[in-house]
């Protein structure tokens, strides 16, 4: 039986424009990764590690390559196809953002499953991950 990878991405370009100002954030990046496998993306804040994350959890478009998770495209669709393939497929916390301060790690994921009514995966991703 053959699967998807649970992210794959090929020759993935973003830049940022401002005025004539061109300024590329990734060129040509390709990745895949295979379902229960954890990555982690290092990099300065600004650079290539945030417009990567956003490309592949579908926040954001690439301007050249394609996404897909779970074996849907996820680039280049119309934001309610993404936001919908984001809801079954994608989680993300941001470090520092949309966190409440007086709860644990794993509160915060609970929250975050009980307002999105998904099973609760949560608690056993963060065992798997050590915390």
């Amino acid at each position: 039986m053959v699967t998807s990878p649970a992210v794959q991405a090929r020759s993935l370009y973003r830049f940022y424009r401002a005025g004539e100002e061109e300024t590329p954030a990734l060129q040509g990046v390709s990745l895949s990764v295979p379902p229960g496998q954890l990555v982690a993306v290092i990099g300065r804040r600004d650079r290539a590690s945030r417009p990567l994350l956003a490309c592949l959890a579908g926040m954001d478009d690439p301007d050249g390559g394609v996404v897909r998770v779970a074996g849907q495209r996820i680039s280049h669709r119309r934001d309610r196809m993404r936001v919908l393939i984001r809801a079954r497929q994608v989680g993300m916390m941001f470090p520092g953002a949309n966190l409440m301060e007086h709860l644990t790690g794993r509160q915060n994921v609970a929250l975050v499953r009980s307002r999105t009514s998904r099973s609760a995966h949560g608690p056993a991703l963060l065992s798997s991950l050590g915390l």
